[in-house]
């Protein structure tokens, strides 16, 4: 089972505003939001994403269960306002080759860049719009879709054409982590959005995609794709 949650946060509150200013509060505060017991039985992490469209800012959240959002209600939410949770598995399973879809994606595009001695090569962001695209269209097929042209058409590897794919929002966070048993580290995540057409290839390969997530950083809010008529508006 797969359970895909919403909830609109206030900024006006300071725990709302430490939650959409601090990826580290915001990842505690998804990991509270499930049982031990459900954290032991987990296959990898919950995903989350915080969009922003003028003023309002949403969370979204895709776990194996419903979470319990109380304390972040409390902290960060709506007079007489909570979550609502749905069961994802019913639109999961009526995925189908040839499908298309419109998407947005919060994404952490990196890439790997050696350093001739043969140890493990240095990860660096990709810094520009069209780097950061590249990088999405080199993946898709790993994850189970095309992404589609101005035409409306899927792309295929290795053609050139303008992709219906924007890159609508761009930022770098910064927040301290510290593991168990290490110094507090500074980290620095170079985000980007994706608004964008697709079309479903390999289904199965797309549904994990949806419920594992895509690329790095998931537990700072990146790698959640969720999808949408194309009709739609982001």
């Amino acid at each position: 089972m797969s359970v895909l949650t919403r909830m609109v946060l206030n900024p006006a509150t300071r725990g709302g505003r430490n939650l959409l200013f601090n990826r580290q509060a915001m990842h505690a505060a998804v990991m509270a939001a499930y049982s031990p017991d459900t954290h032991a039985s987990m296959q990898g992490r919950p995903l989350w994403r915080v969009d922003q469209d003028g003023q309002r800012h949403t969370l979204y959240l895709v776990g194996p269960r419903e979470p319990d959002l109380t304390h972040v209600v409390e902290q960060a939410g709506w007079a007489g306002e909570g979550w609502s949770s749905v069961d994802y598995s019913p639109f999961l399973s009526r995925l189908r080759r040839g499908q298309q879809w419109g998407f947005r994606l919060t994404a952490n595009p990196v890439h790997s860049v050696s350093s001739g001695s043969g140890k493990r090569g240095k990860i660096l962001p990709h810094v520009t719009p069209a780097q950061q695209t590249q990088w999405l269209k080199e993946r898709s097929s790993r994850w189970g879709f095309s992404l589609m042209d101005q035409e409306g058409q899927p792309v295929e590897d290795g053609q050139d054409s303008p992709l219906l794919v924007t890159v609508t929002a761009r930022r770098d966070e910064r927040f301290g982590r510290r593991a168990e048993g290490e110094e507090r580290q500074k980290v620095t995540l170079r985000m980007a959005q994706f608004d964008g057409a697709l079309q479903i290839e390999d289904p199965e390969r797309l549904r994990t995609a949806l419920t594992a997530g895509m690329g790095r950083a998931k537990a700072y809010g990146c790698g959640l794709m969720t999808l949408r008529p194309l009709s739609e508006r982001s």
